[in-house]
């Protein structure tokens, strides 16, 4: 005998997963009237989902089902979004959504023919795309680089914020009377004597249904396995690096380089970098982006920020000067043939599947709801399935490139370097202007001033805060917490939240990204922390010293889970700074 959970009615399908994709599957499935219980093993929306820049993208697909599925999702989310606010109200259902369009940046011939010649076959299925002509760019984005050969207007790409629409998307379907239980671990199925799946497997007891959806994005590969129905999903890391709040219309759009397309069709583990710019409604600027199969290895290799820093200063050269607040990480649903997975599992009745979006599943998230749905309840689909099925012939075989890449546009594979631990750095110059925390993220350390670090002799710049020398030198953490001795770098990057405490000169609890270094200067790892003290005159560090917010800035931890406000001594979890983590 197996316990069993207590409800007042089973639910008919229990979604695994409270991500973008498993919370539209909800939204849509209690919509058409299925009683639904939804399961996360953690806080609800808090893995990749809030890791995601919430873009809803149609300039980056080759035609074929990925982009099919892109543009009826792009045409779903704001009428969903409609729904959501006349049914819950504009307050629940507020997701900052903004249709800002979408710029793709070429820089040399290749690029931009290449470029031309990728838009040439998406419009003939539906996608608007723009070629400028050199006196149009500034009026789109007045900072873009001069040296941009073919900037594209893709004015249907939009964004969202992923936490909050996927809450907005919970929160309907509590309202129509299901359930979601964060905190919960699925751990397989149970199945008849026939073999259809009758229950979930939880740590508390058994879960009767009549259906499992499995949205476990990242992991949900590993979910498969212990439902007796493998699925060659895994996680690929992606980072981002998160600046200061800029002037509003500093940055307009979703602003990223022609071979941002090759780097998503790639199919090799090793590490692909190509630049991703844009601003969140709250100023802070966001960069990335980059694609590794590492497994589930949640490091920030310092190596890959230079990349990312070097990347944004070529296309935006004011982003020079400006200061990095932090940066996070997260894993993306990867599949072989960069396809998702969406339907029945022909070979576990009562199985299902919505998962390996991989970085485009909050653009995806409305219309992979709404096709999972359809099939489930015997709907018409709105969407030919059969490219999304679990038993396709390109989930069998070795991982191979996804097709429609133009040639030409194919991002850099980014490999080990003289000197690095990890990944190497992209040989892209940094862009001109004054040098300030993301130039300095790309050129790494150095300068005129001493210091040492932990017994190391280093080299800073005069302006350099401690938390910059730091991070161009390698180091994402230099305290750690009071209880678990847990690791921890800059996070807020002005002063406030207190996780980046170092030991100055023999002084503890010195904030970093305020403390300018001083030749001579002794720093060392801060083990726990005591509070500070309330600092003393106007502009005061916890050590007297008046600094600057800014400085090179690492969430240590990585994958930031949700949003909320920082501990005052930074050992809880970490929120996001007003940016989309």
């Amino acid at each position: 005998m197996h316990g069993s959970w207590t409800y007042g009615q089973h639910p008919d399908a229990v979604v695994v997963g409270s991500g973008i994709i498993g919370a539209a599957c909800a939204e849509a499935l209690t919509r058409r009237g299925v009683r639904v219980l939804v399961l996360d093993r953690g806080a609800v929306a808090s893995a990749t989902t809030a890791s995601g820049e919430g873009n809803l993208l149609v300039s980056d697909k080759p035609p074929g089902p990925e982009l099919d599925l892109a543009l009826a999702s792009l045409r779903r989310w704001p009428a969903l979004l409609a729904e959501l606010r006349e049914e819950l109200g504009p307050r629940r259902a507020a997701c900052e959504y903004e249709r800002k369009g979408g710029l793709v940046v070429a820089i040399g011939a290749a690029q931009s023919a290449a470029l031309h010649a990728f838009a040439a076959a998406q419009r003939p299925v539906g996608v608007e795309a723009h070629a400028l002509a050199p006196d149009e760019v500034a009026a789109y984005e007045p900072h873009l680089t001069p040296r941009a050969t073919a900037v594209l207007h893709y004015p249907q790409d939009a964004q969202l914020q992923p936490v909050l629409a996927a809450t907005a998307l919970l929160a309907a379907v509590r309202a129509r009377g299901g359930e979601v239980r964060g905190g919960v671990a699925a751990l397989g199925v149970r199945r008849d004597r026939h073999g259809r799946v009758r229950a979930v497997r939880t740590a508390r007891g058994d879960v009767p249904c009549g259906a499992v959806v499995n949205a476990c994005g990242p992991w949900a590969g590993s979910f498969a396995d212990a439902a007796g129905a493998p699925l060659p999903v895994a996680p690929r890391r992606g980072l981002v690096l998160v600046t200061a709040p800029l002037p509003a219309g500093t940055v307009r759009h979703k602003v990223y380089a022609a071979d941002y397309v090759g780097a998503v069709g790639a199919a090799e583990a090793d590490l692909r970098v190509s630049t991703v710019v844009e601003a969140t409604q709250a100023g802070t600027v966001l960069i990335g982006s980059s694609r590794q199969r590492v497994g589930f290895d949640p490091a920030i290799p310092v190596a890959v920020l230079r990349a990312l820093a070097r990347g944004a200063t070529t296309l935006f050269p004011l982003l020079a000067a400006v200061p990095v607040l932090r940066a996070y990480g997260g894993f993306r649903p990867y599949t072989p043939d960069h396809l998702p997975v969406i339907g029945p599992d022909p070979r576990r009745a009562g199985l299902w599947h919505a998962t390996g979006h991989e970085g485009a599943g909050i653009g995806l998230a409305a219309a992979t709801g709404d096709l999972l749905a359809e099939l489930l309840t015997g709907e018409p689909p709105h969407l030919d399935p059969a490219p999304f099925r679990a038993d396709r012939p390109g989930l069998r075989g070795a991982p191979e490139a996804a097709g429609g890449v133009p040639a030409g546009v194919a991002a850099v594979a980014v490999r080990p370097g003289p000197g690095a631990a990890g990944a190497g750095v992209v040989a892209m110059p940094p862009g001109p202007g004054a040098e300030g925390p993301v130039a300095r993220v790309a050129v790494g350390g150095g300068g005129g001033l001493p210091l040492t670090v932990d017994g190391v002799a280093r080299r800073a710049r005069p302006g350099d805060t401690v938390a910059t020398v730091l991070l161009t030198t390698g180091r994402a953490a230099w305290r750690t917490t009071r209880g678990g001795d847990r690791p921890r770098g800059v996070f807020c990057g002005i002063g406030v939240c207190h996780d980046c405490l170092v030991v100055v000169n023999g002084l503890p609890d010195v904030r970093a990204c305020l403390r300018e270094v001083a030749s001579g200067d002794v720093v060392e790892t801060q083990r726990g922390a005591v509070l500070p003290a309330p600092a003393t005159g106007a502009g005061a560090g916890v050590d007297g010293v008046a600094g600057r917010a800014g400085g090179g800035a690492v969430d240590a931890s990585g994958v930031v889970t949700r949003p909320r406000a920082a501990a005052v001594d930074g050992d809880d979890a970490h929120g996001d700074g007003g940016d989309r983590a």
